[in-house]
């Protein structure tokens, strides 16, 4: 019954259907082989599955997202980014990886992030001669850092699964989330000294970067004020959600001008588009978990997983190569919702920190984003740069080799993820 329900998923995948709708086809299958089938309990559980205080941040992080992008924040940043490592070599796939992480400060996701800086920047390094696929490969890649460095999305959806701190998977996921950045940057130079990248001719000034940073100061402030608010407890993560929000508007509208009135219902138009996405992902895969578990699916997994091993890196390995195979065919939101419920058991009978592994999960499901035939954001750097996507997937190829490492140090290395998460306890 199980494998013709799973079998079922994975066949509606490739075929091309939405991934909610083949999570709503598969949990509808199994009830009702399972005897069980209720459109009212179906109602039912996934409104429980959204009906969460926490998850309202989901749309307003989406919302000041938005609107700091409309807002002219865009610009600024990257002449921030331009003055700082422009003048390196590869300069402009090094102002990409930067603008990435800046970015990712704001939003916390990786579509909105790749879409921003590929739009900025990819036409920019074709016409200076960059490889097409590369440049779409690195912005892709930057994007993913965007759920990783805090605020992010993915993590506040675990924290709701997990009952777990999101202040403290936020503080988890800066060391990682800088440290692949970087590993982005050494790999850009790399790329740029074998093709002989140009550099960018305006020298290096201290007065420019001071001048762009002033520019931009009330943009890198604001993930200051979302984390600070957080740590000291002004206000919840969810409420910090809001403060973002407003905040974003207030900057953009009265400060820097550049959002227009008449472009702000698109602005909400377009938050509340994303968010019913993910909503309905969510409910959908809430479903889904829930009748597993009614079939003893996740303990069942634990239990054979855990007679083949009790050690928690091999456990912790094993976990991470099936959510990486996953990754290739589902979407990072589905995959949350859908691995959490079947390893929060496993990961806590082993006595593996669950904020340690929620940090972990999302460190995967953004590789998951970069690796085709589903990688969202290989999709959107691919379509906003106007590169083919089959380029950009051969160079996405040692990028995603290099994440893996970076997944590999996570999780031989705690410590890089639960160093600031301790200073809270």
């Amino acid at each position: 019954m199980m494998l013709s329900a799973f079998a079922l998923f994975f066949a509606a995948v490739l075929l091309g259907m939405p991934i909610a709708i083949a999570l709503g086809l598969t949990g509808i299958l199994i009830a009702w082989l399972s005897g069980i089938f209720n459109p009212v309990l179906i109602g039912h559980v996934m409104y429980q599955g959204v009906d969460s205080f926490t998850l309202l941040a989901v749309p307003f992080f989406m919302l000041a997202g938005a609107l700091m992008e409309e807002g002219g924040i865009s610009r600024r940043l990257m002449n921030f980014s331009f003055a700082l490592v422009g003048r390196m070599r590869g300069g402009l796939a090094q102002v990409a990886v930067v603008l990435s992480m800046l970015f990712a400060g704001l939003s916390g996701s990786a579509v909105a992030d790749t879409a921003a800086v590929g739009s900025l920047l990819i036409p920019s390094m074709k016409e200076k001669g960059y490889r097409e696929g590369f440049a779409a490969a690195l912005v892709a890649a930057g994007g993913a850092i965007g759920p990783i460095i805090p605020p992010s999305i993915p993590m506040v959806i675990f924290a709701v699964i997990a009952n777990v701190s999101v202040a403290e998977l936020f503080l988890g996921g800066i060391f990682p989330g800088v440290f692949f950045g970087l590993v982005l940057m050494a790999y850009s130079y790399v790329e740029a000294k074998r093709y002989d990248y140009p550099r960018e001719t305006t020298a290096f000034s201290l007065s420019f970067l001071g001048k762009t940073f002033k520019e931009g100061l009330l943009a890198f402030l604001m993930p200051v004020i979302i984390l600070g608010g957080i740590l000291s407890g002004v206000f919840t993560a969810t409420e910090s959600s809001v403060v973002a929000a407003v905040y974003a508007f207030v900057v953009g509208k009265f400060v820097y001008g550049d959002l227009r009135w008449k472009r702000i219902p698109e602005v909400f138009a377009s938050a509340a588009r994303n968010t019913a996405g993910v909503m309905f992902i969510i409910a959908v895969a809430s479903f889904l978990s829930w009748i597993l578990t009614s079939r003893q699916i996740p303990q069942n997994i634990a239990k054979e997983l855990l007679s083949f091993s009790t050690n928690p890196v091999i456990v912790l390995l094993l976990l991470n190569v099936f959510i990486l195979f996953l990754g290739c065919f589902i979407d990072a939101v589905s995959i949350l919702v859908l691995i959490s419920p079947v390893a929060l058991p496993i990961i806590r009978s082993l006595g593996i920190d669950p904020v340690y592994f929620g940090v972990l999960l999302v460190l995967n499901i953004c590789l998951g984003a970069l690796t085709p035939p589903v990688g969202t954001c290989l999709f959107v750097a691919s379509s906003v740069g106007g590169v083919n996507l089959t380029k950009t997937s051969r160079a996405i190829l040692p990028i995603v080799l290099l994440a893996v490492f970076c997944l590999a140090l996570a999780i031989f290395f705690p410590a890089v993820i639960l160093f600031l998460p301790s200073l809270l306890r």
